[in-house]
């Protein structure tokens, strides 16, 4: 009982002080607190770096934003990196998600000066590299593109004085920078398909020659097991026949090709690239989208290298087509636009490089050609009989093939004005939608299922007179009819080879014009 004793009055007093505390509104915490007083910064630190970015006169910017600073970013005042700074190298090492080479931030260096206790220079460095990288995610890492792009290029108000202030005063050093990049749907998800594609494959040069299943089925086969392991498709390269073929299908769609299996010469060609080839393909896609100046919330997007039209509202997908575009010769060009009306059962107006490099061939083959197929020839404005003229003598003609099914420019044709005379319009040969890769026409956009793009036109169009019902009854009673939008959709037309859908999955497509080597080259 007297060894008890003590411990009481120790109980006693220390409920008696709690109590005394309660009553006086102040809780212990709060006592604590109220004696604890924050370290404050060495401020020699402070002057050392100031002097050191004095020194260095490239860093005159750095040295105005600590000009009036009393204590680091990214250290604590115990000179220890602080959680910014360690998500910061966390961001930097990953930074090929991004589409940007670590390599530029000298990581290994500034590791090296965080272990010595070179504290104002990992300060420097790390500042330094935080800006570098807002700026290469914002506005792109090439400064001139005037060689690589035609279009007025986006701008980012990079005020880093004020955005490294905001930043810090908000404590969301990250998440400001990070908001720097483009807003664009097609960004976004490209990025997030990146960084799950790097996920799951390693990069190299490391490449495996296939030939397509004709030559040799059985080493195909076997070699693409090889392949897929290496481009993060299967797991190992002895997995049963039935996950190879599903593991060829998924390759095959993410690469822009038929899902069916069968490797013939398209597939064993992708499958004998390497996952570097790809990745760098993916880093001029997202560098391309950093130029792009934001498109308005509703619009008509047509990227030329995949083959795709998209109709965006509030900045998300609402409707998708394929479309077939140019060959390599006969280029679909890059433009913007607004689509201004469309027609009901068209003429086609024939192109002089298509009449002189086609038809008039034809034409000298066989005289009844061009009456056959629905053309008619005028000359100062009269109609001429195609069967009488003497080819031999020129073909200073304007051609013109009436509208109807096998009109090359089908039922529906829709009209956005550009320099090019390019628009979009419905074909007779729908065979080639069927294809993975679609670059078989003149130039203009060839749209799959062109009605229901019309009646979706139509219903956006909600003040218009006419309907997808009206529409058809023109084509049906074989009555060309301009149908005008009162809504202006503004139309994009662009060419970058890779993408995500909307599940965030990348896909890659081949650079079918050759406009990216030059590229690639400059960047990487």
């Amino acid at each position: 009982m007297k060894q008890l004793i003590p411990i009481l009055i120790i109980i006693f007093f220390a409920v008696a002080c709690t109590n005394t505390e309660s009553r006086n509104g102040v809780s212990k915490d709060q006592a604590v607190k109220e004696v604890v007083t924050p370290k404050k910064f060495p401020q020699e630190k402070m002057e050392s770096l100031k002097n050191l970015l004095r020194r260095k006169q490239v860093d005159s910017m750095l040295l105005s934003f600590y000009q009036g600073r009393e204590a680091y970013i990214w250290f604590t005042p115990d000179l220890k990196p602080n959680s910014d700074a360690n998500k910061l190298l966390t961001l930097l090492n990953k930074s090929n998600a991004y589409g940007i080479d670590s390599s530029k931030y000298n990581l290994s260096n500034l590791n090296q000066l965080i272990i010595k206790d070179s504290i104002e220079e990992a300060e420097r460095l790390m500042t330094k590299n935080y800006i570098d990288f807002g700026k290469q995610i914002s506005h792109g890492q090439i400064e001139d593109v005037t060689d690589y792009y035609q279009f007025e290029r986006r701008r980012v108000d990079t005020n880093w004085i004020a955005i490294l202030t905001k930043a810090v005063e908000q404590e969301d050093i990250l998440e400001t920078i990070l908001s720097l990049q483009p807003k664009n749907d097609e960004y976004i998800r490209l990025q997030k398909g990146l960084e799950s594609y790097l996920d799951r494959v390693q990069l190299s040069d490391t490449t495996i020659r296939i030939k397509s299943y004709r030559e040799d089925s059985v080493k195909t086969y076997e070699l693409a097991r090889k392949a897929l392991v290496i481009h993060g498709v299967l797991p190992h390269d002895s997995v049963p026949d039935s996950l190879l073929l599903e593991g060829v299908k998924r390759f095959q769609y993410e690469h822009g090709l038929e899902p069916d299996g069968v490797i013939g010469r398209g597939t064993a060609k992708t499958l004998s690239k390497s996952t570097n080839y790809f990745y760098n393909q993916a880093r001029v896609a997202l560098e391309k989208w950093r130029w792009i100046k934001p498109f308005e919330e509703t619009h008509i997007l047509v990227n030329i290298a995949t083959y795709k039209m998209k109709c965006y509202v509030n900045n998300k997908i609402e409707h998708e087509k394929r479309v077939v575009v140019g060959t390599n010769t006969t280029r679909t060009p890059e433009l913007d636009s607004k689509l201004d009306y469309m027609i009901a059962y068209p003429y086609w107006h024939v192109p002089r490089s298509i009449i002189e490099g086609e038809l008039v061939a034809k034409a000298k083959k066989d005289s009844t050609y061009l009456s056959r197929n629905g053309y008619e020839l005028f000359k100062g404005g009269s109609a001429v009989n195609s069967k009488t003229i003497d080819w031999a003598k020129g073909s200073n003609y304007k051609f013109r093939q009436k509208g109807g099914r096998s009109n090359a420019l089908g039922v529906v044709k829709f009209i956005f004005p550009n320099r090019h005379s390019v628009y979009f319009h419905d074909t007779p040969s729908k065979r080639f939608f069927q294809k993975g890769r679609r670059a078989y026409s003149h130039g203009c956009v060839r749209v799959h299922e062109p009605l229901q793009l019309a009646e979706y036109l139509l219903e956006k169009d909600s003040a218009n007179k006419y309907s997808i019902d009206s529409v058809s009854t023109f084509i049906k009673n074989r009555k060309r009819k301009v149908v005008t939008f009162n809504k202006k959709m503004p139309v994009h037309i662009r060419y970058c080879t890779v993408e995500a859908d909307t599940n965030n999955q990348i896909r890659f497509y081949p650079d079918v014009y050759s406009r990216e080597k030059d590229l690639i080259k400059v960047l990487f």
